[in-house]
């Protein structure tokens, strides 16, 4: 797992820098002194997982993790008690408290190594299968991946939109996200994941897919660009 150690604290960084080096599937990505910087490097890097300080100059590690839109799995470290159950409902992987024990940075990146794996295995899982099946006008419907155009989010539901026809369903797009191949389709806004074979011309910020135009944010530009680049590439 690729990862980044975030904390304003020097000595805290290189306490677990010294006990990361220790593990031999974590890579360490760098280490960072503040969540803003944490928060442009992670837009531009495949990062796993998140060891992250909570009070910080600036944007704190709570404010960080609220405003990523693709979060990597996340260990909080920091010495206060009272942000723990914040965090949880976070979603993140587990809190420890300064300082850390190697034992107990272990046992959460043991945890952390199991969802890691849980949802790489649910990714081989979808891109072995080339369709789903979505409730939609009170009916059980089968959808093809070749047929997706793009997906829309409208309120409390989604739109998957395909060359004949719409289908309106009540998912989230998270949902949705999880149960596209991700080497197929790509969010490009918070309300749209197109279909990357689909794509007919990008200009600025935004695409073209069979004549509909579709918006794409800052936040997931770049993403949505190495997907194109790696199609590109021969």
């Amino acid at each position: 797992m690729n990862c980044l150690i975030v904390d304003d604290n020097p000595l805290a960084r290189m306490a677990v820098r010294n006990m990361v080096k220790q593990i031999d599937d974590l890579n360490l990505l760098g280490e960072l002194d503040n969540a803003t910087q944490a928060f442009n490097f992670i837009q531009k890097n495949n990062c796993d997982l998140l060891l992250l300080d909570i009070e910080m100059p600036g944007i704190s590690g709570l404010d960080l993790i609220k405003t990523l839109e693709h979060k990597p799995l996340i260990i909080l470290i920091t010495s206060k008690t009272e942000y723990a159950l914040e965090g949880y409902e976070l979603q993140v992987v587990d809190y420890l408290l300064k300082p850390v024990a190697f034992s107990r940075l272990l046992k959460a990146i043991s945890h952390a190594r199991e969802l890691y794996d849980m949802q790489h295995q649910r990714g081989k899982e979808n891109s072995t299968k080339d369709f789903l099946f979505v409730r939609a006008n009170n009916q059980m419907t089968r959808i093809d991946f070749e047929e997706i155009l793009y997906v829309e989010a409208m309120g409390d539901y989604v739109i998957f939109h395909t060359d004949s026809k719409k289908y309106v369903v009540h998912l989230t797009m998270k949902g949705v996200q999880e149960s596209l191949p991700e080497d197929r389709f790509v969010r490009v806004h918070r309300s749209y994941i197109a279909a990357l074979d689909k794509i007919d011309n990008m200009v600025q910020n935004s695409l073209e897919i069979n004549k509909h135009v579709i918006p794409v944010s800052e936040t997931y530009k770049s993403i949505l660009t190495k997907h194109m680049n790696t199609l590109s590439k021969q």
